[in-house]
C-alpha cells in the first residue's frame, strides 16, 4: 500500500514489514485463545445502587464503637467505600481491607476518605485492626440492614455466611452520589484501590517508582504499575507512557479503517494472570489534506492502560508460598511516522514485575467468629 502526499511517499509496508504484522497479529490470536481456556468468569451482573443514584442511609458503628454516617465520614472531595464478605474467615476480603489502608495516605491527599463495611461484630473488626494496623472506620452492619439498602445483598451467603454483600467498592461524591461502580463477578477477583486511584485520577499513586525511560525507535516510554504488591485474585493496571518525537505520531484507534497500523499492547500467555483490553486515551485528529483523510493520532505523551487480574486458581494459591515475584512480559506494537512518511513497525519488549503475597488466613478468636 502506497499514499502519496505532495511528492512525498508515506511507506507503509514492505515484505519485512508485513511478516512483522502476522507475525504479532499470531501472537494475539494465541494469547486471546490460551486466555479463555484457563479462565471462565462469569459475565453475569452485580446488583446494587448505580453510578448517578444517591445512597441510602449509612448510620452504624465502627470497629471502636464510634458512630458514623455518611456525614462523618466524607472527605472534602467524597468517600471510596469497600464493601467485603468478613474480616474474619475471607482471606480474599481480608487482604482486599489491608490494601485499602495502604490506599489511604494517597486517596486522602485528594480530599477522599476511605472506609468499609462488613456484616462482622464489632469484637471482629476491632479483632482485625489491632492485629494489622487499620486506622480508617470500618463499619459494623451486623443485620446487614445497609447491605440490604444498597441492593447488593448475595443470596448465596448461607449458615454463618447469610447477610454478606457482593465485595466491591463505590466511589461516591460528597453530596451523596455515585461516582463510580468497582464490582466484579467473581467473588475472587477485587479491584485494588491503587488501580481505582490510577482510574480516577489517570495516573499510578507509585510515583516516583518508574523504571528507567526506554528508548525506542521514534520515541520514549516509561513503563509503571498501580499495584508492586499484590494477591491472588487483585485487578491492577500496568501503564505505559508513550512520548513521540518531535513532529512523529504513532495512530490511535479508528485509524485502521484507512490503512494505518495502531499501537497495540500485547501481553505474553500465562496462567498466572488474564489481561483485559487495553484502554486508550482521547486521541487527536490528523488531516491528511491531499489525501482527503482525517485520522485520529498520538502526537504528545500518551498513558495507556492495561488492566490485568492475577489468577486465583488452587494451582497458583499453592504456588505462592511466602511470597513470590510474578514476571509479566509482552510486546509494544507500533508504527512512527513523521509528516513526510512511515517507519517499519516495530515490536518493541515490555516488562514489569509485580510481588504477589500470601494470604492471611489467621481468625478471629473462636468466641467472636460467626455462628451458623
Amino acid at each position: 500500500m502506497l499514499k502519496m502526499i505532495g511528492n512525498q511517499s508515506r511507506k507503509y509496508i514492505i515484505a519485512g514489514a508485513k511478516l512483522a504484522v502476522l507475525m504479532w497479529a499470531f501472537a494475539v490470536a494465541t494469547t486471546s485463545f490460551i486466555g479463555s481456556t484457563v479462565y471462565a468468569q462469569s459475565s453475569a451482573p452485580i446488583p446494587g445502587v448505580k453510578v448517578g443514584d444517591t445512597i441510602p442511609s449509612i448510620a452504624t458503628v465502627d470497629q471502636f464503637g464510634q458512630p458514623q454516617t455518611f456525614e462523618s465520614l466524607r472527605g472534602k472531595r467524597g468517600l471510596l467505600l469497600l464493601f467485603s464478605r468478613s474480616a474474619d474467615w475471607c482471606p480474599y476480603c481480608k487482604r482486599h481491607l489491608m490494601e485499602l489502608q495502604q490506599a489511604r495516605p494517597e486517596f486522602e491527599a485528594k480530599g477522599i476518605h476511605i472506609a468499609s463495611i462488613t456484616y462482622d461484630s464489632v469484637g471482629i473488626l476491632k479483632d482485625f485492626s489491632d492485629r494489622k494496623g487499620i486506622t480508617y472506620p470500618m463499619l459494623s452492619d451486623t443485620n446487614s440492614k445497609i447491605i440490604r439498602a444498597f441492593g447488593i445483598l448475595n443470596p448465596e451467603g448461607k449458615g454463618f455466611a447469610a447477610g454478606i454483600p457482593y465485595p466491591g467498592i463505590y466511589y461516591i461524591s460528597p453530596d451523596g452520589v455515585i461516582q463510580r461502580r468497582y464490582f466484579e463477578s467473581q467473588y475472587s477477583d477485587r479491584f485494588t484501590p491503587n488501580d481505582i486511584y490510577a482510574d480516577i485520577f489517570g495516573v499510578s499513586p507509585l510515583r516516583g517508582t518508574e523504571g528507567e525511560p526506554i528508548s525506542a525507535a521514534h520515541l520514549r516510554l516509561r513503563l509503571s504499575q498501580s499495584d508492586k504488591t499484590v494477591g491472588a485474585g487483585n485487578r491492577l493496571k500496568l501503564l505505559v507512557t508513550i512520548e513521540p518525537a518531535a513532529h512523529v505520531h504513532l495512530y490511535a484507534p479508528g485509524a485502521e479503517k484507512y490503512g494505518y497500523k495502531v499501537v497495540k499492547l500485547q501481553l505474553d500467555p500465562s496462567t498466572d494472570y488474564l489481561s483485559e483490553p487495553l484502554h486508550y486515551p482521547p486521541s487527536t485528529l490528523l488531516n491528511f489534506a491531499e489525501l482527503k483523510e482525517t485520522v485520529p493520532v498520538f502526537s504528545n505523551a500518551t498513558l495507556l492502560s492495561d488492566d490485568i487480574i492475577i489468577a486465583a486458581t488452587k494451582e497458583f494459591n499453592q504456588s505462592i508460598g511466602d511470597g513470590k515475584d510474578l514476571q509479566i512480559t509482552g510486546t509494544l506494537f507500533y508504527q512512527a511516522c513523521d509528516d513526510h512518511k512511515c517507519f517499519l513497525p516495530v515490536l518493541q519488549p515490555v516488562r514489569w514485575v509485580v510481588h504477589v503475597q500470601p494470604f492471611d488466613l489467621i481468625r478471629s478468636p473462636e468466641p467472636l467468629r460467626h455462628k451458623e
